[in-house]
């Protein structure tokens, strides 16, 4: 029983990335941490999500903004390392808190149109590789950004899923090192069909959906990581 609701919940997770590049762990932690140990639950969202975004890439890859995509891996690669040691020496919880009232603001400013300043790639890329390996989320930033650009829905799956790619393998790196690196390898690999049922589904539905409708998609999804944010820090 508890495999199978880890399955469904996978091809959701699966799915929602696949339609708008971004909502794998937002969809995937809340539900699978009902199931398993939290160190368990972070290490299985960010092995499959890496699964699901590599394997998508060769599909997308025509959509992948260069330009854009540079400036934010330069400045992950700063911010990884230094979000694994806050990891390890301060209570994530209060960050948590001060993500999620951040990330509902923005989406409501942006929603209601209001210009707010998020500096460049490089700053929004050290923030997305900070908040990966310290909270495990690093889409948050890059969306907000990606929107502010307003970029095309398949440019922006295209280049997040590019960029989640790196930091994925990255933070599976740094919890290989770390030691805490919980995983039972032959149930992932057998979650893998999964992925791939979610993606065909949510590859379907990206097609069908309009730049309007996926921009509405996106600031709802914002809006529930903000929230569970905030209830993952009380």
């Amino acid at each position: 029983m508890v495999w199978t609701l880890t399955f469904l919940i996978i091809v959701l997770a699966a799915l929602i990335q696949a339609c708008t590049g971004f909502g794998f762990a937002i969809i995937a932690i809340p539900l699978l941490i009902l199931l398993y140990p939290a160190h368990y639950t972070i290490t299985l969202s960010v092995l499959l999500s890496f699964i699901s975004s590599l394997s998508t890439l060769p599909r997308v890859r025509k959509d992948i903004d260069i330009v854009l995509l540079k400036p934010l891996i330069t400045g992950s690669l700063l911010g990884l390392p230094l979000g694994g040691i806050l990891y390890y020496i301060a209570d994530v919880m209060w960050l948590k808190l001060i993500v999620g009232i951040s990330i509902i603001a923005a989406a409501v400013f942006m929603m209601l149109r209001i210009s707010i300043p998020l500096g460049n790639g490089k700053r929004i890329g050290f923030l997305s590789g900070f908040l990966t390996s310290s909270v495990g989320m690093p889409g948050p930033p890059i969306v907000l950004y990606l929107i502010s650009k307003r970029v095309d829905k398949n440019i922006f799956r295209g280049t997040s899923m590019a960029f989640y790619c790196l930091v994925y393998l990255v933070s599976l790196i740094l919890q290989l090192a770390s030691g805490r690196f919980e995983t039972d390898l032959l149930q992932d690999l057998l979650l893998i069909p999964a992925i791939f049922i979610g993606q065909a589904i949510g590859i379907t539905l990206h097609n069908k959906i309009n730049q309007t409708w996926f921009r509405r998609v996106t600031f709802l999804l914002l809006l529930a990581t903000g929230v569970n944010s905030l209830i993952h820090s009380v």
